[in-house]
């Protein structure tokens, strides 16, 4: 009884692939406009996004870090050379 149930499966199967093979999807009209506006708009809200962090940090946080390595007794008006400290 498996043998008969599996061709008619494979038969129907076999069926819908033909129909679905012989379909040609159509695209719509304005495809390349909306996708051109949509690009644009993802890269200016993304750009927005990069803008809106960096003035956060270097106007924010910068500071306080400042303040914080103050603290620790870091001088940045001292430039440290690595190299002559570790040779």
């Amino acid at each position: 009884m498996m043998p008969i149930d599996d061709e008619r499966d494979e038969a129907i199967a076999r069926d819908l692939l033909r129909l679905l093979q012989g379909d040609e999807p159509e695209a719509p009209e304005a495809l390349p406009d909306r996708t051109i506006r949509k690009v644009q708009s993802e890269l200016t809200s993304r750009d927005l996004i990069d803008l809106t962090t960096f003035v956060f940090l270097t106007r924010f946080c910068a500071p306080f870090l400042d303040l914080l390595f103050a603290l620790f007794g870091h001088d940045p008006s001292v430039e440290q050379d690595r190299r002559t400290n570790d040779d």
